[in-house]
């Protein structure tokens, strides 16, 4: 072999060497590339998946801090409620004192000092009725339009119209003592309001029920809810 052919062959080792060379180091770029490339891949992956557990962990804990507003500002409400309903339930009485104690204060007359039915627990006639019951009342002797007065200081606790009693008012007298003016024509005065000794509470129409009986006024007297001769808690008699 010639100096000329060894030349070239040696030329030719050398490039097919700078060939291979070149070979490997594109294939280590490449090699180096993917696995950024996978890192990345697998880094994003992560902070998106971090982001959305992050994302539904806030939105839980909003939703648990919604959900207990709502139950304390609801348990406020029922609170209130329950202290507005027990306020409004509360009983309003009058008070006692030395001038309304039953059986021995002053009372006056709810209309004249006449009786015309007398109290009695016993079944008696009735004549309009056309039946016998208990007649827990005194009925005062009237006459039409007459003023029908307080017995005492009180507190209204009810004005109502009953088919059988006409008109009433129920008046709190102090002492547990709750006194009923039945058939009444008017009325003077309206639930709540207080009554002096000897206002007008109205005027004196019929009682359905004694419609019969000449005009009068059917009075009955109740202490601690159990009905009492008018008479005898007033101090009075027949």
């Amino acid at each position: 072999m010639t100096a000329k052919g060894k030349s070239n062959n040696k030329n030719l080792k050398a490039l097919f060497s700078v060939i291979c060379l070149c070979i490997i180091a594109m294939g280590l770029i490449v090699y180096f590339s993917t696995q950024s490339a996978k890192v990345t891949d697998v880094n994003e992956n992560t902070t998106v998946k971090e982001t959305q557990i992050s994302a539904a962990a806030t939105e839980k804990a909003t939703e648990v801090q919604r959900r207990v507003t709502v139950k304390e500002t609801t348990s406020a409400k029922a609170q209130k409620t329950t202290a507005k309903a027990e306020k409004t339930t509360e009983k309003v009485t009058m008070e006692q004192g030395d001038t309304n104690t039953p059986y021995k204060s002053f009372y006056k007359y709810p209309a004249g000092e006449t009786s015309v039915n007398g109290y009695t627990q016993e079944l008696v006639l009735n004549e309009t009725m056309g039946d016998y019951r208990s007649h827990t009342a005194i009925d005062f002797k009237c006459s039409a339009g007459e003023k029908i007065v307080a017995i005492n200081d009180g507190l209204v606790l009810d004005v109502t119209k009953s088919e059988l009693y006409g008109n009433v008012v129920e008046i709190d007298h102090g002492g547990n003592l709750v006194a009923r003016y039945c058939g009444l024509e008017t009325v003077n005065v309206s639930k709540g309001n207080y009554v002096t000794i000897g206002q007008t509470i109205g005027a004196m129409g019929v009682v359905p029920f004694e419609a019969k009986s000449d005009y009068h006024l059917h009075f009955e007297t109740l202490v601690n809810n159990k009905y009492v001769n008018p008479l005898d808690v007033m101090g009075k008699s027949e």
